[in-house]
This record gives C-alpha cells, structure tokens and sequence, in this order.
C-alpha cells in the first residue's frame, strides 16, 4: 500500500505512533505511521472536519536539531509546500496544507491507497507501447502544470508515481524534496536532492536545476518501460556518476528492434547530457512523443491493469543495482575505516564519538553527508576543520566510497582558452571563473552557456558566444 505520503522513506505499514511523535498534527489526528526513515516519517492522518483520510509527512526531530538556522529554513520549506499546494491536476496527489508544529513542520497530502510504478518496473513486465506512450502523457502533463506554477519536483521516480487505478497514475511529493533536503544541507544551498538512478547530471554536479532535470528522469522512466532496463546500469554511485557524465546509453533499437527511428530518437533527446540539448518544456516533450508513437505500428494488445501488478523486489528485469545504491555507510566502509574514523572523531567530542559514528554511519548513504553529520557534532571551527581534514584522508583511502573517474570534461587549454576570451569582457577574475565553472560542466557548450552568465552586458556576453563559435569552427574545419 503506498499514498499521498509515498517516498524512499517508507516502509511499513500502519505501524503503530510512539510516545514521543504527536497524537494530532493541528486539527489533523494521526491514526499510525505508514513509514519511517533515515531522514522522514510518514503518518496516516484523518481529517475530522471533512471526514477523509490524509498522509502527513514530517521530519525526524533529531534530524531539524541538526539543523542550523531553522527559522529561514522552514519559512523556505512553508513556501515550497505552499507553491506545491497550487498544483490541482487529476494526475498530481494534492498537498492539502503544511503545519508547523513544536518548530516541526508537516506537509498535509492527499491520501491515495494505491501501488507504484515500481511495481511494474520491478517485475520486468512489459506494458504494450501505446500505454507506454499514455502513461508518459499522464506524468508529462503533471509535471508541465508544475512547472508553469514554478514548482520543480527534483525526485521523479517509480516509487513516486501512483497507480490508483488500471491505467492512470498520480504523480507525489511535489514540494517535498526540498523539504526531505532540510536535514541533509547545512548552508541552505541548493544541493544534490534526489535518488541517484534518476538524477540529471546536473543534480549530481550539485548544480541548481530547472524543469529539464525532472524531464530527464521522465526520459529514464520511459527507457525503463520500453527496454526493463536503465539507461545507465551501475554497481554503485562512482561507476553510475562516470556513466552518465561520460557515456551514452545504448540506442532503444538495439533492445527493441521492432521501434521505429523515432522513438530512439525520442529517448536519445531526452536523456541528453546537457540541458540544452533536450526537450526544453513538457509540452515539447509530449509532442514529440506523439509524434514519434504515430509512427509505429504495435501488435494490438490489451492494456495492463497497473493496479494488479505485485511487487517484487528481486524478480524480472528490475533494478540489481539498488540495493547497492542505497546502502548506508555503516555497509559501504571497511570496519578499520570505521575505526579509525571513530579515533579521529573521538579527539575532538570524546568518548561519545562511538556512539554518534554509529548513528550516523548507519543513517548517511554518502561520505559527504556523513562528514556533515559527523562535523555538526564537533564544537568550535579550528577542531572541524582538523576532523575534516583527517577524516577525509582516511575515507579517500577506502575502496567503498572510492570518487568516480570522471576524466577531464574540460580540459586546461580549454579553461584557458575562455579565459582569455572573458578577461576583456570582465576583468582579472576571468582565470577564477574559468576554472571553477570547468569543475560542473557537462560539455563545452554547456561551459561556455555559464560563463556567459557571468557577464552583465547583454551585448557582451553575444560577443563571447560569437567568439567561442568561430573557434569552434575553426578547430574542426
């Protein structure tokens, strides 16, 4: 059973509420918890004044007590819920209301008694091509209304796509990526929110991101009901961030050979490396999908019912690598890297360093939000900054959390290169620019799209793009 409130960090059902979560939330009472992670809890609500069932997501009080300045932080987080509760659309599950409560917010949704599309991409089944095509309209078409209300999802994936009946679907958690996010960024940024199978390279390079990343993880969607495979197998996140910034998935017409050219064009779009190079708006992306399903000619089949579809975690074609993806620190890190990161720690806070590492390791899925974790623990700057320094050697070292090769996207010619095109345009901090816009970008014209940003004067900045162009006609003429 999954609903409004359905996420990553569900997991059991009506599970009974403890003493220290609330009996009510506002005038909403909490019958039970219908999941509960790392980050999140969610509840089984009723509201007595309608007379109808909600889903309440929150946060873990530990995890909002880590937080600094939390003030601005839930004033942000209010807003997001609020712009979320602006999208009405039969294919989005309603954010009702968000309360705060005990400086604890919850975000009020729309309870939905349905499965996912996880269980469909799970059992490897094979749904016919035009409900394919229906069930893409379906997510595309909430996703555009988001958008137009300025609302970006940041996390789509099956797990937040419902099937409440035989062939529609409802798309949840509009809103509340950010707000899972609260306890995982400390400096208020935008960071890297989302589950990494499904994440732009953009999100992954902790870029701010737009409407094109959600469209992005539309396009992994789709590949995945036409093939039953991603688009970007991996093992862990290193091997996955070096195969989404550096290769490109294999062509739909090699696993579906009887798909037309258009449609592999379609995907091949939709999953472009770079922003620009895809479809830019929904409505663009429906059209195109239109367009390129008129073109085949499938074997007519009946439509499946979505809500008949069991889950199952280990069977058909589904996702092999996920179980390694989410594993938590405490899984990934070889025991004397645990240890040796408990000494470090235990210079700084003490003999409770044992027990605060293994909360946390227990809890993070990556070194960086460990390290955040372990260092919020660490009273004064000088001793954070020695802890940092330490612990990141020694997580360096460990073949578990090894960074991906991701090689030199932009070279050092490259860099200098811009820079020497942007210096009579904005002065001595060209070199600076150069080199730390190189750090996130995905491709040269993508790098020389945000280095132009940098340069105020519109007519400026058309003359930088006109200069790199001719260069780059130069190079390959």
């Amino acid at each position: 059973m999954s609903s409004g409130g359905n996420s990553s960090d569900t997991s059991t059902p009506d599970v009974p509420i403890r003493d220290d979560e609330p009996a009510t939330v506002g005038k909403y009472r909490v019958d039970g918890v219908i999941g509960r992670g790392a980050v999140g809890v969610v509840y089984k609500g009723f509201d007595p004044q309608i007379c109808r069932a909600v889903a309440i997501k929150s946060l873990r009080r530990e995890v909002l007590d880590s937080v600094d300045d939390q003030p601005s932080l839930l004033a942000r987080f209010a807003s997001e819920a609020r712009s979320a509760g602006r999208c009405q659309h039969p294919n989005i599950v309603t954010v009702f209301d968000y309360v705060e409560q005990d400086e604890t917010p919850f975000i009020i949704m729309e309870f939905v008694e349905a499965g996912t599309l996880e269980n469909v991409t799970r059992s490897g089944t094979f749904l016919p091509v035009p409900q394919v095509g229906e069930v893409m309209v379906q997510l595309l078409s909430a996703l555009g209304h988001a958008h137009d209300k300025g609302v970006i999802h940041r996390d789509i994936k099956p797990a937040n796509i419902l099937c409440p009946a035989a062939t529609s679907i409802k798309v949840t958690d509009f809103g509340v990526a950010r707000f899972q996010d609260l306890g995982l960024t400390r400096d208020g940024g935008c960071g890297a929110i989302g589950t990494p199978n499904y994440m732009s390279p953009e999100q992954f390079l902790g870029r701010e991101v737009d409407g094109r990343s959600d469209l992005f993880a539309a396009g992994i969607i789709m590949f995945q009901l036409l093939t039953g495979t991603k688009p970007f197998p991996a093992d862990d996140i290193p091997s996955l961030m070096h195969r989404l910034l550096n290769h490109t998935p294999t062509p739909i017409k090699q696993l579906r050979p009887e798909l037309p050219d258009s449609v592999d064009e379609l995907v091949a779009r939709a999953l472009a490396r770079n922003p620009t190079d895809r479809h830019q708006t929904a409505e663009e992306f429906i059209t195109a999908l239109e367009e390129a399903l008129q073109r085949t000619n499938p074997a007519p089949l009946a439509r499946i019912d979505l809500t008949c579809l069991p889950s199952s975690p280990s069977g058909g074609q589904g996702d092999s690598s996920q179980s390694l993806l989410s594993q938590t620190m405490s899984e990934k890190l070889a025991p004397e890297t645990l240890h040796a990161l408990e000494e470090t720690l235990a210079r700084a806070i003490g003999p409770i360093a044992r027990i605060v590492l293994t909360r946390e390791a227990h809890e993070a899925t990556n070194a960086e939000n460990l390290l955040a974790a372990l260092a919020n623990r660490i009273p004064g700057e000088q001793e954070t900054e020695r802890f940092l320094k330490a612990a990141d050697e020694r997580l360096r070292e460990d073949h578990g959390v090894a960074g991906a090769q991701l090689g030199a996207v932009i070279s050092q010619a490259d860099k200098l290169h811009a820079a020497e095109l942007l210096r009579p345009l904005i002065g001595p901090l060209a070199k600076v620019i150069a080199e730390r816009e190189a750090a996130t970008a995905i491709g040269l014209d993508d790098y020389y799209e945000h280095l132009a940003r940098k340069i105020s004067n519109i007519a400026d900045r058309e003359t930088f793009l006109t200069a790199y162009r001719r260069s780059t006609r130069a190079v390959n003429s």
